[in-house]
């Protein structure tokens, strides 16, 4: 377990050497600008529950937890300026009861009650000595029901790598043996390794070569030098760096404000709203894309619904997207890239929107800037703070919404027993008016959305205007009448 845990960290140093590791470019901006309190990066989870755990199996689920992945344990630790950025520490705290906290409500509370709990949990700030992490189980609810709100600071994992942490917590095949072999070698990795080592004498090396394979590079390799032509490479050249420079401007200066209008006043605290969206995955694929797709046109057009009744009509708005940059499985660490794009609201055309915003979000996925974010992260990170605080508020001050999809947890959901009736994503607002996350569940979409209300006061006609537009893609999709989302 200790070269599992080692091998989810990296930096200059692998882990092995007992060296600290340093958080990657793009998390030692998140870590640094996560200590403004109107950009911070908390990112969460609400999962309800038909009934209450029992609080002694959880605290034991969680110290597992603790115990099999190393990023639970650490914890940033600022550097002098002159040696970089932070590295990761162990923060020498293995106790769950440190990251665990209970909490009743009086009564039978409503989950809007218990919403507007977690939204003042959300905004407390993490203890600066332990991993920045924690879990709050809620009971009291109607019906003997209970809820578990589960946040980190982002800098901790990112989306996909928040979802396989989860699944930790769950109740077999979905728990800890779950995760171990998600991320042990594929099957077929494993047994050709064995198949080049079994009738090995020892001290002998093996060299496997791909005959055919090295021919055939080897030919292509010649066919590329008779064909060689030094104009042509140049105006390939020149071509690239245009397009890298144009996709930068794109994606990470972006002028001016939102294409919505919104009061310049912000709220420093999130209200939270949750729903489930029936239907979601038959009606995305019927469309011919993506839950993503599906998530983010609904939003898009329930937004257009909602300035259109306020007087203040919107045909499009920027949108940023986190586009995944992962490779193998993860548990910890940020591997992603955030995008921008325009999109359209298109209210009351579900079909013709869809397909608009699908090839959008295709293309915002191949932009080169992203493959040098990293890159962009190193310089953002060597700015004053004094330069960079307010560079990145402008940057939030010119996006009218976040939003993404996540796959779900491909297993029986429940927890210490309970029964998961929903798992619902918060995503950061990052001083932006609203974030809508989605986590997959069947053919379920289960979405969280987090919202300013200084920007929508009228929250509640925001919710219903979103929940109308799923319902009304889900039912221009199977050719029923559209109603109201669940």
């Amino acid at each position: 377990m200790a070269e599992h845990a080692a091998e989810l960290t990296y930096g200059r140093s692998n882990g092995h050497d007992g060296r600290p590791v340093d958080l990657t470019p793009i998390e030692a901006v998140m870590w640094r600008v996560g200590q403004d309190a109107t950009l911070r990066m908390t990112v969460g989870a609400v999962l309800m529950l038909d009934e209450a755990p029992d609080p002694t199996a959880l605290l034991k689920r969680v110290g597992t937890a603790i115990a099999e992945v190393a990023r639970l344990r650490q914890r940033p630790e600022p550097q002098p300026a002159e040696r970089g950025r932070p590295v990761w520490v162990d923060d020498g705290e293995s106790n769950p009861d440190a990251h665990l906290r209970c909490l009743s409500m009086a009564g039978s509370a409503s989950d809007h009650q218990v919403l507007h709990l977690i939204s003042l949990l959300e905004a407390l700030p993490f203890d600066p000595e332990r991993s920045p992490w924690d879990i709050t189980l809620i009971d009291g609810l109607e019906g003997g029901r209970a809820a578990i709100y589960v946040r980190a600071h982002h800098v901790l994992t990112d989306g996909l790598g928040g979802v396989r942490l989860l699944g930790l917590l769950l109740d077999e095949p979905g728990g800890t043996e779950h995760a171990k072999a998600a991320a042990a070698p594929a099957p077929r990795r494993a047994a050709a390794a064995t198949y080049a080592t079994a009738d090995r004498a020892t001290g002998t090396i093996t060299f496997t070569i791909d005959v055919p394979r090295a021919v055939r590079r080897f030919v292509d390799r010649l066919g590329a030098a008779r064909d060689f032509d030094p104009v042509e490479t140049v105006i390939r050249s020149a071509q690239r760096a245009l397009d890298m420079a144009n996709s930068v401007s794109r994606q990470l200066v972006v002028t001016g404000s939102a294409l919505a209008t919104r009061p310049p006043r912000r709220s420093l605290l999130s209200r939270f709203e949750l729903f489930a969206v029936e239907g979601a995955r038959p009606a995305a694929v019927a469309f011919g894309g993506s839950r993503n797709d599906l998530l983010v046109a609904a939003v898009a057009a329930g937004l257009g619904a909602y300035h259109e009744g306020r007087g203040t009509p919107a045909s499009d708005l920027r949108l940023v997207t986190p586009t995944a940059q992962r490779h193998g499985e993860a548990l910890g660490g940020n591997w992603f890239a955030p995008a921008r794009l325009t999109v359209p609201t298109a209210a009351g055309r579900p079909g013709p929107q869809f397909g608009i915003i699908a090839e959008r979000l295709a293309q915002a996925r191949s932009e080169p800037a992203l493959r040098v974010a990293s890159r962009v992260a190193t310089a953002l990170g060597r700015l004053p703070s004094n330069v960079l605080l307010p560079a990145l508020h402008s940057q939030a001050r010119s996006v009218d919404f976040a939003a993404t999809a996540l796959p779900g947890m491909r297993t029986e959901r429940r927890l210490c027993g309970a029964t998961i009736e929903g798992a619902f994503p918060l995503g950061p607002r990052l001083g932006g008016p609203l974030n809508v996350t989605g986590l997959g569940n069947g053919d379920r979409l289960d979405v969280g959305v987090a919202l300013d209300t200084e920007v929508f006061p009228d929250a509640d006609d925001l919710v219903r205007c979103l929940r109308d537009a799923f319902a009304a893609y889900c039912g221009a999709a199977t050719g029923a009448e559209p109603t109201s989302a669940v």
